[in-house]
């Protein structure tokens, strides 16, 4: 924000959210020129809004605002996260992580928001709203989820730059996180040790997302994996259920993680070589997400005919994969190196 000489005492109103409003004192005004509209660029963002009168159902209002909520929140996330790069790039490891903190905690703001369409959007309302969209009226497009991803990539080159120039695995930073002693003063683990939490934290807000909006998806669009198929549809193979989670882990965590299959609140993973491969968790709720490439492992895969369909004629079915995509995919191999070094081979579970 910046100090203007003006006074910026707000004036008569010169916009309203609902003019047709008979009772005045339920008429939503604003653009009363007060430094504070001005300042949060308040009236620019409330102008985004539809007006009242444009709203194709009463719904729209609340399933337009969570849409907001979530782009402006992945920003900030965005934000933050390119910050704490800096951070780790000039050493400052407890910046980092504090940013990283801050970064995770707004990702819950995003996390409540699809859980209040989860709780309160009746379905119904959303399957009118969606017949109203036009065909390319899709999630995919999302700014936020497809700049978080990208900058996720970069954040944890970064973090890997970071290890390398102090010497120290990840490995040692859970060690560090679980040490009985007070460590060197010169020692940088239990520094990078928080910046490892912050982002499991992170990756935990987008993870924790993802699955509430699948539920969402089930929820206003159908295709839940313990439903009945449609009369007369054929149904998908029997499968061992442990299937879908029987992908060697190494052939996933070769993957660059800035050109995962975007996926979307209204499509899912993208199929098509031309779309910018950068974001899996953005999403909306006009259309549902599909099926990923082919070369996804098919084991376990919902084949049914008669799944809900995107706006691209596309089922439903790849959200389910999705949604446990990870942030930072290989984060993880430190708890998996953790338990292996700690758990003798005869006490490991089959």
């Amino acid at each position: 924000m910046s100090r203007r000489a003006q006074p910026g005492r707000p004036g008569t109103a010169r916009r309203t959210m609902n003019p047709a409003e008979s009772n005045r004192l339920f008429v939503y005004e604003y653009d009363r020129g007060s430094n504070y509209e001005e300042d949060t660029r308040l009236t620019t963002a409330l102008s985004a809004l539809l007006p009242e009168d444009e709203l194709v159902d009463p719904d729209q209002r609340l399933f337009q605002t969570v849409h907001l909520i979530t782009e402006y929140a992945w920003c900030e996330m965005h934000y933050e996260m390119r910050r704490a790069a800096r951070g780790l790039a000039e050493r400052d490891y407890l910046l980092a992580a504090q940013l990283l903190e801050r970064a995770a905690a707004t990702g819950d703001v995003a996390v409540r928001a699809v859980c209040v369409l989860l709780d309160f959007l009746p379905q119904e309302s959303l399957l009118r709203m969606r017949e109203t969209f036009p065909e390319n009226t899709t999630g995919l497009d999302s700014p936020g989820a497809r700049n978080l991803r990208r900058a996720a990539a970069a954040l944890w080159q970064e973090t890997e730059a970071a290890l390398a120039r102090e010497g120290i695995g990840m490995r040692a930073l859970v060690t560090a996180q679980g040490r009985a002693a007070s460590p060197a003063r010169e020692d940088r683990a239990p520094d990078l040790a928080l910046v490892r939490q912050a982002l499991l934290r992170l990756d935990g807000a987008v993870a924790a997302w993802k699955h509430h909006h699948l539920r969402l998806v089930w929820s206003q669009l159908g295709g839940h994996p313990e439903t009945a198929p449609a009369s007369g549809s054929p149904t998908a193979p029997a499968t061992d259920p442990s299937a879908e989670r029987s992908v060697d882990p190494s052939a996933e965590r070769s993957v660059d993680p800035s050109a995962e299959p975007s996926v979307d609140l209204c499509t899912g993973p993208s199929a098509d070589p031309s779309v910018d491969l950068s974001a899996d968790l953005s999403a909306d709720l006009c259309t549902g997400p599909f099926d990923g490439p082919s070369d996804r492992p098919s084991a376990g895969r919902d084949v049914r005919d008669d799944l809900p369909k995107s706006l691209r004629g596309q089922s439903t079915a790849g959200v389910r994969a999705m949604a446990e995509r990870s942030l930072f995919p290989r984060l993880w191999d430190s708890v998996d190196d953790t338990y292996r070094a700690l758990v003798p081979d005869e006490q490991t579970p089959a």
